[in-house]
């Protein structure tokens, strides 16, 4: 796994971190601002709403389930870890854990009511904010691209996947507002902590992780 280092990667993870932080209170506080920017998004994403484009959503909203992308991004962790490269599977493992330990810290905190239960197109239980199939997918598309995509030495192919993976986050974060099961602040939220999340691992793995890593491979063992 090469992650390089970035200057500006510190600055980036304090800036989504504030973001997250400052949306959260206003949540907390159901501010209008939050009301006036859920309405406006709501009202563009329920124009397109129709029964079998309603089918089709309720059933593909479910591959991004926080269940199904836990999965998921064991199965990427548990293909590296057999890869012989210990050190990125602690640490993938480890930002999965933290990253959903701080995800339903704050779901708490928040204790954002869901959409009402009569407008729902899907069922969904729990809080609402942040979302949860948002927040794990997004963690699973980074992993994904991070751990598994380098492999692949056809560059076509990694960009293809790379477009296909960012088209599917999106796709997750609209499909909870279409259903009526998230506000559009739950889904940005989400967006927000992960990017904040990965910022900061990123940087656990360059300050932690990277040298003991490149100084195993110089001497031919398999500690990465």
């Amino acid at each position: 796994m090469d992650l390089k280092e970035n200057k500006n990667r510190p600055i980036l993870a304090t800036v989504y971190a504030i973001i997250f932080l400052i949306l959260l209170l206003l949540v907390k506080l159901n501010s209008p601002i939050v009301h006036g920017i859920d309405h406006i998004v709501q009202s563009i994403v329920f124009s397109f709403t129709n029964e079998h484009l309603t089918v089709l959503i309720s059933i593909l909203t479910n591959f991004g389930s926080p269940v199904v992308s836990l999965i998921l991004a064991c199965l990427v962790l548990a293909f590296v870890f057999f890869k012989r490269e210990y050190a990125a599977a602690i640490w993938g493992f480890g930002t999965l854990i933290i990253g959903n330990g701080l995800a339903w810290v704050f779901k708490h905190i928040a204790a954002r009511p869901r959409p009402a239960l009569a407008q729902r197109l899907a069922p969904a239980h729990g809080y609402s904010f942040p979302s949860g199939h948002v927040f794990g997918t997004t963690l699973f598309v980074l992993l994904l691209l991070t751990l598994i995509v380098p492999r692949i030495k056809n560059h076509t192919t990694q960009s293809v996947i790379r477009v296909l993976a960012v088209i599917w986050v999106i796709f997750i974060m609209l499909s909870r507002i279409y259903l009526r099961v998230h506000y559009p602040t739950d889904t940005f939220g989400s967006l927000l902590l992960a990017g904040a999340v990965w910022e900061f691992a990123v940087m656990v793995w360059i300050k932690f992780f990277k040298q003991k890593v490149d100084a195993a491979n110089s001497e031919g063992r398999h500690f990465q």
